[in-house]
């Protein structure tokens, strides 16, 4: 063709000219060829936007669904409009195999980023920020236990892992491409799933809910310091716990009065200066399951209780169950209900792991707060052998970290080894049994095989029995070793004795009360023979929970959810009648009556904070004064006993105890709380859910990290609140209709950006459902796929 029939085809004039060549030139005005550019730079401006948003909407799966391999029948599943599945199955291992591929359809980067976290492999996808969090668990090693684990777990734990990695490796290899926009945001792929990386979830869920070593340290800085001092700052027995399994006998507060003489000056000896390691400073990058370094992050926990028949409307027992975790996106749980022929278990699972986390079958219901049990000793001794670990870093050098470890256990500090339950293979386990237990002997018999991570366990059946236990393992110690200091390492009587058979835990059916409460509050009092922990949460839950059960004879599901929400801080009310007699007039005529409400938009909340921060702040640097931990650095699971106690003490005690004049002391704190603005508590306490990528910057936090909001409700409130840790999930199981159970997510049930069910739960989580209908766990309708072999 020729170059003249060319650009008479695009419009354009061709002329030829002696010695000059060919010439455009263009049929249109100047003015008329600029609007057509302009025109174009807008119709392009307008497209990016459409195709970005086509790229984020390509990643949400389909509902096409591959072959099963593994597969011995067809298994049904409905989804319905929260995005929550129903898998209707012949066999267990079938419906985990389908569980596995809808976990990872909607969970698959969280599922990586859990596996990589445990495995010490962030900073390979994430850079350099990640490198705090790989070091701490390339020391505990967490990939080589996993791997050794798989190894010993029984028949039916293996298969469960086995068919779970089935499901997911098959949405991984049928959805190339579509596993999720972080993925192609980061640039990398999921490798296929092993077992080992359910285990290693596991891993992070112990760590998560048992890490104690470093109120270990800060006890072991502590050891010279007079024992009533340590017990005044330390408390383990405090007003109001009102543990299940009882004490011998009547236990007085360990705080008892204030210190009889003052605290001398105590320098640490050489043998706890510890100089604690770079590798296990607290990471800047977050942790993609609970979201906090251990079980006492803010000193908060969990809610659980149950309530027999006769103090209900509708003569069936109720159960209600909130844990409280880190708060992110997606949300740490998965709902789901399983039904197998006639029967059916449904509430919320783990990504990466098999069966119902927390739920009910169609005959027994269960739910989880943390035990705390003491499964973390620290032994002094000099490192016997070196491990050298290779951590790969994004656009970085490779950095190889060396890990001492003594004969117990990795070095987390200088010539300080770690013994942890969770670090030994054999102590691993994913048992089911319990999923479809039938009455209190088949769920103990269940629960016997569970070693952890520590939980109460809070029951009720449709016959409506209600009961508690305690599940995990407990180290055996030495006579009068209650795991809360470190230990010599060169002395044997100082080792470990095993762990007590689980089938000897304490446990309770039908109390004479006619409910069991447990909100991380001491559980097992002093008649059980082998210690299970030193330090327990503030019992402030536990009692408004106790004191709102105990009052009334008429409860429903509605007044278990009202209750899940009560924003009351039953021990910030006891404090400021406490403090009454100190207070300026204008203050005392404020709180005069104050229930202790935590409310968004109230102002007393935030200056009951102020003050009592100032006053722990203030006891805490004089009780510590001439140790090496300040004042700042001083935590406890239960900071208010203290504070009680103090502000109770006759003003004799204080001057015994060096203080001075009582009423000068408390005068000079509210001056210092004052300096605290105080504003709307709603404006302090706002929760902010951060995705991982929202870490990334301005663009990807708008992109990525959910809207921001304010909360009422506080760490010693039922409604447990704080910016990034608060009610992970909340539950309500009616025996009167089991089949309208309610549970409602911070969030929703999908990870994907432009999922439906990635927001849908959150006005529900914030505001409630009054009536259960949207909250409903279980809704018939759906959409329906089938898996097939």
């Amino acid at each position: 063709m020729s170059l003249k029939r060319i650009f008479i085809r695009q419009g354009l004039r061709y002329d030829k000219y002696k010695g000059a060549g060919a010439r455009i030139v263009y049929p249109w005005p100047r003015r008329a060829r600029v609007a057509l550019w302009v025109s174009g730079i807008l119709l392009l401006v307008a497209l990016v936007p459409v195709w970005a948003w086509w790229q984020v909407r390509r990643q949400v799966p389909d509902f096409e669904v591959p072959h099963l391999a593994g597969l011995k029948g067809i298994v049904e599943v409905r989804v319905d409009s929260r995005g929550v599945p129903t898998i209707m199955a012949q066999e267990l291992l079938d419906a985990i195999r389908v569980q596995g591929y809808l976990m990872a359809r909607e969970r698959m980067f969280q599922m990586e980023l859990q596996r990589r976290a445990a495995g010490g492999e962030l900073a390979e996808i994430a850079g350099a920020a990640a490198l705090p969090l790989d070091r701490i668990h390339r020391t505990y090693g967490f990939a080589q236990v996993a791997e050794a684990a798989v190894a010993q777990l029984s028949r039916e734990d293996g298969e469960a892992l086995e068919a779970l990695s089935e499901g997911v490796n098959a949405f991984i290899t049928s959805h190339e491409g579509r596993w999720g926009l972080e993925f192609r945001l980061m640039g990398f792929k999921p490798r296929p799933w092993t077992p080992a990386d359910s285990l290693r979830t596991l891993l992070l869920m112990h760590e998560d809910l048992s890490t104690s070593w470093k109120s270990e340290l800060m006890v072991g800085r502590l050891a010279k310091l007079p024992p009533a001092t340590r017990d005044f700052l330390m408390p383990r027995i405090v007003e109001g716990d009102g543990p299940i399994w009882p004490d011998a006998k009547p236990e007085p507060p360990s705080t008892g009065s204030l210190m009889a003489a003052p605290p001398p000056a105590v320098a640490d000896s050489p043998e706890l200066r510890l100089k604690r390691k770079a590798a296990l400073e607290d990471p800047p990058f977050a942790l993609p399951l609970g979201g906090g370094l251990g079980r006492r992050a803010d000193g908060i926990g969990s809610n659980a209780w149950a309530v027999s028949g006769r103090k209900t409307t509708t003569g069936k027992a109720l159960l209600a169950n909130d844990p409280h975790l880190g708060l992110q996106a997606p949300n740490l749980w998965y709902p789901m209900r399983i039904q197998l022929g006639g029967r059916y278990v449904q509430g919320v699972s783990i990504p990466g792991l098999p069966g119902i986390v927390i739920g009910h079958n169609d005959r027994i219901a269960w739910g989880f707060t943390n035990l705390g049990t003491d499964v973390q000793d620290l032994f002094l001794e000099k490192p016997t052998k070196v491990r050298r670990e290779r951590i790969k870093v994004k656009d970085g050098e490779d950095e190889w970290l060396e890990v001492q470890e003594g004969p117990h256990g990795p070095q987390i500090a200088e010539e300080h080894s770690l013994r942890w339950t969770a670090l030994d293979p054999a102590n691993l386990n994913v048992p089911t049994q319990h999923l479809f237990a039938s009455d209190w002997a088949t769920f103990n018999a269940g629960f016997d095989r569970f070693r952890g991570p520590a939980q109460n366990v809070v029951y009720a059946d449709r016959d409506g029995h209600v009961g508690w236990r305690a599940t995990g393992l407990i180290p055996i110690r030495r006579a009068g070793d209650d795991g809360s200091m470190p230990r010599r390492g060169d002395d044997p009587a100082n080792d470990w004795r095993g762990c007590l058979p689980t089938s000897l835990l304490p446990r309770v059916l039908d109390p004479a009360s006619g409910f069991v409460v447990t909100a991380n509050n001491r559980t097992v009092g002093s008649s059980f023979p082998n210690p299970v922990a030193t330090e327990w949460a503030s019992p402030s839950r536990a009692r408004r929970i106790r004191e709102q059960l105990e009052r009334s004879r008429d409860l429903d599901r509605a007044a278990m959810d009202l209750l899940q929400r009560d924003e009351v801080s039953f021990s910030h009310r006891e404090l400021m009648e406490a403090w009454r007699p100190y207070l300026p007039e204008e203050m005392k005529s404020r709180f005069l009556g104050w229930d202790g409400m935590a409310s968004v938009e109230g102002t007393l909340f935030p200056e009951a904070v102020a003050l009592n921060k100032a006053l722990r702040l203030a006891l805490v640097h004089k009780l510590l004064a001439g140790t090496s931990v300040e004042a700042a650095e001083f935590s406890w699971y239960n900071s208010e006993a203290m504070l009680l106690a103090a502000l109770r003490a006759h003003p004799e005690t204080w001057r015994r105890a060096g203080f001075g004049d009582k009423e000068t002391f408390l005068r000079e704190v509210i001056e210092e709380a004052r300096k605290t603005p105080v504003k709307p508590w709603g404006e302090t306490n706002q929760v902010r859910m951060r995705h991982p990528l929202g870490r990334g910057g301005a663009l990807l936090s708008w992109l990525f990290d959910p809207p921001k909001a304010p909360l009422g409700g506080s760490t010693r409130s039922v409604r447990v609140t704080a910016p990034a840790f608060g009610q992970s999930m909340r539950m309500v199981v009616d025996w009167s209709e089991p089949d309208a159970t309610t549970l409602v997510l911070p969030l929703g049930a999908s990870g994907h950006l432009a999922s439906p069910n990635r927001l849908d739960q959150f006005q529900d989580w914030l505001k409630g459902d009054p009536d259960g209908r949207r909250t409903r766990l279980f809704q018939p309708e759906g959409k329906n796929v089938t898996f097939k072999p």
